[in-house]
């Protein structure tokens, strides 16, 4: 792949009103990024992961919280909420994160020097599928690195509307700073917390077609609601930092997030580890 970031070969470099929109609102958005084609390639992938028919580390699979406390009956992908950290060990989701038609607007942003911080597809399963609430999600980045800014794509694998629980945000929320987060009650707690001072009223449905990339400040207030439709709502996170950022040390035996290098020539060592291919599957799973 061409990891070159000269803006001459950036073909798909920021635009001047992008770049106004990012500064006043802290989110853009393109249509049309990936085809239908490429996205069911993701799609099948995720797909097979959750009916075990491909391995994966099944600690990183996590099941919809309804069914997990056992609300409502579902199995296959109906039962599925979100996989995370995909890119680390499946090649085309890698393949994904890396395509210059999610980061070539990211130099523009963070530099030419990126790494991947977290890969997230998600699925949102008709009529349970569950919402999440407002957030930012630099507020979890922020217990793991020294950064200014980091940056995230969210690509419509189906279309997203307010019926099936599309996203929505607060524009010009990333210039607030970091609110304060809580827990949420019951066991989806574990993986969200809610800015509690973020107000619905202020809220804009960022209702969008397949194939569409929403960019988006990660100190940007989002959050998104429950599909109450009878469609599916999936979806490929990618977050990304500068190689520069700095690692905050970790205690003995805490997890650390793994990172993925993603293009520019260098990367800073307080970064490590830095993989730059995708890892092998635990055998204790």
């Amino acid at each position: 792949m061409d990891t070159s970031t000269s803006p001459l070969k950036r073909k798909f470099a920021l635009t001047p009103a992008e770049q106004s929109t990012w500064e006043e609102s802290g989110y853009f958005v393109r249509f049309n990024v990936f085809s239908k084609e490429e996205n069911d390639v993701l799609r099948h992938i995720a797909d097979d992961i959750a009916a075990g028919k491909r391995p994966f580390p099944t600690r990183n699979i996590d099941q919809n919280a309804l069914v997990r406390d056992g609300k409502v009956e579902a199995s296959g992908v109906h039962a599925m909420h979100k996989i995370h950290h995909i890119s680390c060990y499946c090649s085309e989701f890698l393949a994904r994160v890396r395509d210059p038609r999610l980061t070539d607007p990211i130099v523009d942003l963070l530099g030419p020097d990126l790494l991947g911080l977290n890969n997230l597809y998600i699925w949102k399963a008709p009529q349970i599928g569950l919402g999440f609430p407002w957030h930012q999600d630099k507020w979890y980045f922020n217990h793991q690195y020294i950064t200014e800014m980091t940056v995230g794509t969210w690509t419509a694998i189906d279309a997203a509307d307010i019926d099936n629980g599309c996203l929505y945000v607060i524009p010009g929320s990333h210039k607030y700073g970091i609110l304060e987060h809580a827990d949420l009650e019951g066991s989806q707690q574990n993986e969200f917390k809610i800015a509690r001072d973020a107000k619905d009223e202020d809220g804009v449905a960022v209702e969008v077609p397949p194939g569409s990339v929403v960019w988006f400040n990660n100190q940007l207030l989002h959050k998104s609601t429950d599909n109450h439709s009878l469609r599916f709502r999936r979806c490929n996170v990618a977050h990304y930092i500068s190689a520069n950022a700095e690692r905050i040390p970790k205690k003995d035996g805490a997890n650390v997030r793994p990172v993925m290098w993603v293009r520019g020539d260098t990367y800073s060592e307080k970064m490590e580890p830095v993989y730059g291919d995708v890892l092998p599957i635990p055998d204790f799973d």
